[in-house]
């Protein structure tokens, strides 16, 4: 009888640990990522390569942690510079298409990691982008 008790007791308090790991694993939301918006500056602007065509864009960098925007502030110099170098090594036809543009924000994500030293930005979006 008190082998039973002990039996029963056991299986209660099981049942109510298991209860509880799925209510609050199963249960909870996930984590929400804030993402984090850099503007490098003004608008970018200039020549192609081997091209009579200009380029205009506009460039947003992503982040998710909101102390790499003091990073990225005090390295700006660098990272415009590094974006015009990239936009003017283009041609035309490198920029065609929303392939082309993929590719371009792409190319300026890595350089920017590089010069921040870790893989710090997300993303880069462009909120102006004229081939003319």
């Amino acid at each position: 009888m008190k082998n039973n008790i002990i039996i029963i007791v056991l299986l209660v308090i099981i049942i109510a640990f298991g209860g509880a790991f799925f209510y609050f694993n199963y249960n909870s939301k996930p984590a929400k990522i804030v993402y984090y918006n850099y503007s490098p500056g003004d608008e970018f602007v200039t020549n192609l390569k081997d091209d009579d065509k200009f380029i205009k864009a506009g460039v947003e960098l992503e982040v998710y942690d909101k102390n790499v925007l003091n990073e990225l502030k005090d390295q700006n110099p660098k990272i415009r510079d590094a974006i015009l170098q990239i936009l003017r090594n283009k041609t035309a036809q490198d920029l065609e298409g929303s392939a082309g543009q993929a590719k371009l924000q792409n190319e300026i994500k890595n350089e920017i990691n590089k010069i921040l030293g870790a893989d710090k930005i997300t993303n880069v979006y462009f909120d102006d982008f004229i081939v003319q």
